[in-house]
């Protein structure tokens, strides 16, 4: 008997068929978003080129069936399926396949149907084989290219990254110059009304400059912070240890966070008697450490009070 007849005059019901138990099957999850056609593909060539294998009579095209098992491997990778998911299909296919022969290989004789189980297993074989292969050069192909997007998206990163820590350098040194113009106003002006009484000004008018000159300053501070992030981001940041009154810097730093908690109603409990007259160390860098402790002690508490104590650690400890 002849198989391939058979095959090809049922091929319209096998697709239809194959495709319909490819979608209910749930581990075949890549199919939900599509459509009749791009699941079916490349089969029915699959299908005509397996008829003339099993055909006695006409030449044997295997080739359409590796070109079309190629074909169906690298839409798979692009579908987006797992290779897990393109075994069930071709086992779904094999099985499809027999159901609708069974009838015609009951017919046959034992010579025939193990002819044409062999051909048609070493066929499906054969396009399952060829489909992987493609199949993993599309997603080593897919691999590459993004692999090619990471590292332009690396480098885009970096540019941006480095073109920001440049604007906002230039934007900080921007903004000390007219900063340090309105302290150095606001202080000449503080000093005058000092040191003139007939020019004395109401308390509340010193008050606010004093409130200015203070904020001016803290704004400065800020610029300065954000400016030596900048270059210990770079490598650039020199600390500068010197000789320094630690507790007069103690008590500058208590003046600028002063108003941050009486704004919350909390109270600053300092006990720095113990504290060193002297030290040396970097300023500005210890300056920098108790204004952010004392920051977010007062931003992570609600009520109460802030302690602040200072001592000598000796040398033995």
């Amino acid at each position: 008997m002849d198989f391939s007849e058979t095959l090809i005059a049922k091929s319209d019901a096998i697709l239809d068929q194959w495709v319909e138990a490819v979608y209910q099957d749930q581990e075949i999850e890549a199919t939900n978003e599509l459509t009749f056609k791009a699941v079916r593909d490349s089969l029915p060539r699959v299908l005509k080129a397996l008829a003339t294998v099993l055909s006695e009579s006409a030449t044997s095209d295997l080739q359409t069936v590796v070109d079309a098992s190629l074909e169906h491997g690298t839409l798979r990778a692009q579908q987006g399926f797992e290779p897990a998911e393109i075994a069930r299909e071709y086992r779904l296919l094999r099985f499809v396949i027999f159901s609708f022969l069974e009838e015609d290989l009951l017919q046959g004789s034992a010579q025939e149907v193990l002819r044409a189980v062999r051909l048609i297993d070493t066929v499906i074989d054969e396009a399952i084989a060829r489909c992987f292969n493609s199949y993993t050069q599309g997603r080593l192909q897919e691999l590459k290219q993004l692999q090619s997007q990471l590292r332009l998206t690396n480098q885009e990163l970096t540019r941006l990254v480095r073109a920001n820590k440049d604007s906002l350098s230039h934007l900080a040194h921007e903004l000390k110059t007219p900063l340090t113009s309105i302290i150095g106003y606001a202080d000449l002006f503080l000093r005058q009304q000092r040191q003139q009484p007939e020019l004395k000004d109401t308390y509340t008018n010193l008050e606010s400059i004093e409130r200015v000159l203070k904020s001016g300053r803290l704004l400065v501070r800020l610029i300065n912070d954000t400016l030596e992030i900048s270059r210990y981001d770079a490598g650039q940041m020199k600390f500068q240890p010197t000789l320094t009154d630690v507790r007069s810097l103690i008590n500058f730093v208590l003046e600028m966070i002063e108003p941050l908690a009486r704004a919350k109603e909390l109270s600053l409990v300092v006990e720095c008697d113990r504290a060193p007259s002297q030290l040396i160390t970097d300023p500005l860098r210890l300056q920098q450490i108790l204004t952010n402790l004392l920051s977010n002690a007062i931003r992570y508490t609600e009520s109460g009070s802030i302690h602040l104590e200072c001592w000598t650690v000796s040398q033995q400890q």
